[in-house]
């Protein structure tokens, strides 16, 4: 229940609040009437990203350096979250995977129900690489976590309804037929802003298109090769192999100077 009411409350300092039912014999969100938010500057802010009834496929990011710990002499952050984003909202029957976008470091991330078992395990992910699929069958809050430095561990959790509308473009939010309306798919990527168009370029190149992006100033302060703002690209794909976007996503990660 505790989760349940850290994810409503993160949501409702949202310009969205979620609405939700929940059965009487456990604590599980079933109908979600609240307006899915993909936009990247909400996500930074809130953490949070909330889809549509239209979208089957989520690729959570986990962010470069994301396994230091807060309150290091020399942060080492890019940002305070764990996965972009922490938490999320999601139609029943949504395929979620995991991107290791941690340079040097392999992450094993494990998704717990409601009752704390484990119901599901990525396996080892490689830097780079992509998590093998999890289908979020059943409504419900499963929270997930994965070891970061020693004493660090990295947790997000993702809540399963029955949501009632799609997703559509960020930058058209008052148009129900454009781009995003048809989208399928939904991630996110982070590149340093002094290259922007660059990577906006590659990004578009290999068939996946940019929804919305924001920039902020990363914790680290600067550094050679990212300088001291980073971007977050929301992207979004329609009628596209998702392991054919996991691999475009693999080769454009691997030419960012991240290390």
């Amino acid at each position: 229940m505790g989760s349940i009411l850290v994810l409503l409350l993160i949501a409702a300092s949202s310009p969205n609040n979620i609405s939700a039912q929940q059965n009487s014999s456990a604590s599980v969100t079933s109908a979600i009437d609240i307006k899915p938010n993909i936009n990247a500057e909400n996500i930074f802010n809130t953490k949070t990203m909330t889809l549509g009834n239209n979208i089957k496929g989520l690729v959570i990011l986990i962010p470069d350096e994301v396994h230091h710990g807060e309150g290091e002499d020399d942060e080492a952050r890019f940002l305070n979250q764990h996965f972009v984003p922490d938490n999320v909202v999601v139609n029943t029957g949504t395929t979620v995977v995991w991107f290791n976008g941690d340079v040097g470091h392999e992450h094993t991330i494990d998704v717990k129900d409601q009752r704390g078992n484990s119901v599901f395990n990525t396996g080892e992910i490689t830097d780079l690489q992509s998590s093998k699929p999890f289908i979020t069958a059943s409504p419900g809050i499963y929270n997930y976590e994965a070891q970061g430095d020693p004493g660090v561990t990295m947790t997000g959790s993702i809540a399963v309804g029955n949501i009632q509308y799609p997703v559509i473009s960020s930058s058209s939010p008052d148009n129900a037929n454009s781009n995003t309306s048809k989208s399928d798919t939904v991630g996110l990527i982070m590149v340093p802003t002094q290259d922007i168009t660059n990577y906006i370029q590659q990004i578009n190149s290999a068939g996946i298109t940019v929804d919305n992006t924001y920039d902020f100033k990363d914790l680290r302060g600067g550094q050679k090769g990212t300088g001291d703002t980073q971007t977050l690209i929301v992207w979004t794909t329609a009628n596209k192999d998702l392991n054919e976007t996991l691999s475009s996503l693999s080769e454009i990660s691997a030419d960012l100077p991240y290390s």
